[in-house]
């Protein structure tokens, strides 16, 4: 009931962020269109110096804006845990959360959980806005996608846990942030197959990108992959995310330990 309540809270806290600061929602709108845009016309540009035929550039298109999409899904997610501790620690209300007797790791997981819901809002505003802008739309089964998305995305819940628990300790790390992004981008625009199936198996979120690609750009339905394909995503995504509570409770003992939690 209590873990209820907190939901519903962190809810309401979430909607009301989005308008009651309407002018940082918008900005964070734009600012995803716009840099879609600006990578967008790098590639055509880039291709036709590269002598990339505009065909070729046309084949991949769907690709890039599916690739953008998930990217920006697993940025939002990933990052969110370790900027929600360094707001805290700004405001110097993270002492008090860890006291709850819910504990901080299933507050900010909570939390987590409510942005993303906000944050699939604005993902699917913004591919909504590149589809129209480029012209290129996609065959979306909404549904099946945001059920790919959804067993998936913990892996990317372990990945900001772990995050979260380095900002507990070393507070600022927005240039580690900022590097994980490259390794995001490679993640995403490695097509499909190009992995080894081991491979794409360990590596966090690939498996549901993976079905993604193949949903939105081959056409499959959900019941056309099999059941050991469903085992190995939910898997990546149960390890990646119990590592990272791991991890983040280990970080936040060393915190509490070194009286950190006060402090920034």
């Amino acid at each position: 009931m209590k873990l209820f309540y907190l939901f519903k809270v962190s809810i309401e806290k979430s909607f009301k962020d989005v308008i009651r600061y309407k002018f940082n929602t918008i900005s964070e709108i734009l600012s995803l269109y716009c840099l879609f845009i600006a990578m967008f016309l790098g590639v055509k540009v880039f291709g036709s110096t590269m002598n990339v035929s505009p065909i070729e550039l046309g084949k991949t298109i769907e690709g890039f804006v599916i690739g953008y999409f998930l990217w920006i899904i697993m940025l939002m997610v990933y990052e969110n845990t370790a900027y929600s501790i360094t707001n805290d620690a700004n405001r110097g209300t993270l002492e008090q959360i860890s006291m709850t007797n819910q504990g901080l790791h299933k507050v900010l997981i909570v939390r987590s959980i409510s942005n993303l819901i906000i944050n699939l809002l604005t993902c699917f505003i913004v591919l909504l806005t590149i589809m129209e802008t480029t012209n290129y739309w996609l065959d979306i089964n909404v549904l099946e996608l945001l059920l790919i998305i959804l067993l998936g995305i913990f892996s990317m819940f372990g990945i900001g846990l772990i995050f979260g628990g380095l900002a507990l300790i070393f507070k600022r790390i927005q240039s580690l942030l900022n590097v994980v992004q490259y390794f995001l981008i490679a993640l995403v625009i490695t097509g499909q197959g190009s992995l080894s199936k081991l491979v794409a198996s360990i590596l966090p979120f690939r498996p549901s990108i993976d079905k993604v690609y193949a949903t939105t750009l081959m056409g499959n339905k959900l019941s056309d992959f099999p059941a050991s394909d469903y085992l190995i995503l939910i898997a990546n995504s149960v390890v990646y995310f119990t590592i990272g509570l791991i991890v983040f409770n280990q970080c936040s003992k060393i915190a509490r330990k070194r009286g950190l939690l006060g402090q920034y």
